[in-house]
């Protein structure tokens, strides 16, 4: 176990590091002391005798060295997540906590900055300087906590953040964390505090989780049609016209809590309600939960095909909370295992191998097997879409089983074949394309195809396939003129995008 404690100067870190290792049964270690041991010099000397630049190179050499160290809670000085290559690598190999607390609490802390050489002048300007400038690198992390509170709050939230173990999602100022636990959909109301008002989306089935007490004056309940038939604008606009009704300004936010159908409509109204506002996910599938909950996508369908229309816009929380699965349809969470296997498969061996050890209590609903692999999913996405956040080039992966997915999807009419169901057979087709393309042999296509029969999700690809499967391929957003760029798969851990001609697609499902 790795906790980093991040933030500015004067939080705290140190204190509550200590706290937080106490509590966790963990060693203490104070980055700054390290450097300082490192160099002989105190920090305010480095700076004085050689520049930041020297010190922030030390700085990273001994962070560097805190990743391969295990059982510690680190103190990390106020700049180290500032280099994005050292904030991310904090980020993959352990817990990564930003504190945080008013600039007037925080100088009341430091006083005159004596011995900061940051604060060297006009202390109160450089430091709203310095939280200006690392504004975005301080949001990259698991979870960010109020420090101006006891330190031993601060301390129990954080290690509550550890045990939970989120997965962050690193973009910036728009960064955030999911959530994956039992009950964790009853920390909606926490999470909505700051909104000036709230538009809770549902659907008929999963009404039944709308949070109570929310006050008319500050919030609308939208419940939709279930089903994909019903994802269109009429949705949207149902959506649109509560939040006006609210009368609530950009401060306001849209809550979807529901399967992938509501977080995709209520995401794509949040991302066009007054140009924009905050959104929150709390997704009661496994489909949504593995997917389309995490990274931003949103929009709905039109008659020439699957999500036509729709906007990256990304939440700003999402609260994954397994005890929802038990209500759902066996077919419907089986359904979401497509997804599931798609990460693995694209994550590498050691994914693959865990579901395929879990498979039956997978298929069975075993709660804890089912955790795990929406956690391995979830952090697949979250590193994919924190590298390539609008589909330019590495996201494209993420379409693994899903040209010839969303083509049988649309051909069977939308409703008909559940997207998971539809996905799991996209993928049989992409391994029989991988074989006719010799990127992958013949035991990998049955591997796979195995793992689906396991878990429950049909593989009979042949009979589901005909005209109008490919006239639907032939509409992929994906198109580029008379070719698709298709995600060919190789073994566990690799894959190439390739433009492929759609005539010879269809002779590589063939096989």
């Amino acid at each position: 176990m790795r906790v980093f404690l991040s933030g500015p100067m004067g939080v705290g870190k140190s204190t509550v590091a200590a706290r937080v290792a106490e509590r966790l049964g963990l060693r203490t270690v104070d980055l700054d002391a390290r450097i300082e041991a490192r160099a002989g010099r105190r920090v305010a000397e480095i700076f004085a005798e050689h520049g930041e630049p020297t010190f922030r190179e030390l700085e990273r050499a001994c962070a560097r060295e805190l990743l391969d160290e295990d059982g510690v809670v680190v103190a990390l000085g106020g700049g180290t997540v500032t280099d994005r290559t050292t904030r991310r690598a904090l980020l993959e190999a352990g817990i990564l906590v930003t504190l945080m607390a008013p600039v007037d609490e925080l100088l009341r802390r430091v006083g005159s900055g004596e011995g900061r050489p940051l604060l060297q002048g006009d202390a109160e300007a450089r430091l709203r300087a310095v939280l200006d400038a690392r504004r975005s690198d301080y949001a990259e992390a698991h979870a960010c906590v109020d420090a101006a509170r006891p330190v031993e709050a601060v301390a129990d939230e954080i290690v509550a953040w550890v045990r939970e173990e989120p997965v962050a999602v690193a973009l910036g100022e728009r960064s955030y964390a999911v959530e994956i636990a039992a009950g964790c959909r009853a920390r909606l109301p926490q999470r909505i505090t700051r909104a000036s008002g709230a538009v809770l989306v549902a659907d008929r089935n999963t009404a039944r989780y709308l949070p109570e007490g929310e006050p008319q004056e500050r919030a609308r309940r939208v419940v939709l049609e279930p089903g994909e038939e019903h994802k269109d604008i009429r949705a949207v606009e149902r959506i649109w016209d509560a939040g006006l009704e609210l009368g609530g300004d950009r401060n306001a936010c849209v809550v979807a809590i529901g399967g992938g159908v509501v977080g995709d409509l209520a995401g794509f109204a949040a991302a066009t309600l007054l140009r924009g506002v905050a959104f929150g996910q709390v997704p009661t599938s496994l489909l949504a939960m593995v997917d389309s909950s995490v990274g931003g996508k949103t929009g709905f369908d039109r008659p020439q095909g699957k999500n036509l229309v729709g906007a990256f816009h990304q939440p700003r929380f999402v609260l994954c909370d397994v005890e929802t699965l038990t209500t759902l349809p066996v077919e419907e969470r089986i359904a979401g295992l497509a997804e599931v296997v798609k990460a693995a498969w694209l994550e590498g061996e050691d994914d693959v191998a865990a579901l395929e050890q879990d498979a039956e209590a997978l298929r069975a609903g075993d709660l804890a097997a089912t955790e795990r692999a929406i956690r391995r999913s979830v952090r697949t996405k979250a590193r994919v879409v924190t590298a390539d956040e609008h589909e330019s080039g590495l996201r494209m992966s993420l379409n693994l089983g899903h040209t010839i997915g969303h083509a049988l999807e649309a051909a069977a009419g939308f409703g008909a074949l559940r997207h998971g169901e539809a996905v799991a057979l996209g993928m049989v087709a992409a391994m029989r394309v991988g074989r006719s393309l010799r990127q992958l042999d013949e035991a990998s296509v049955v591997r796979c195809t195995a793992l689906l029969d396991r878990l429950g999700l049909p593989t009979d690809l042949d009979r589901r396939l005909d005209d109008d499967v490919f006239g639907y391929v032939g509409a992929d957003k994906k198109r580029a003129g008379a070719t698709v760029r298709f995600v060919v798969p190789g073994g566990p851990g690799s894959h190439r995008i390739e433009p492929i001609a759609l005539d010879a697609l269809r002779r590589h499902v063939a096989g």
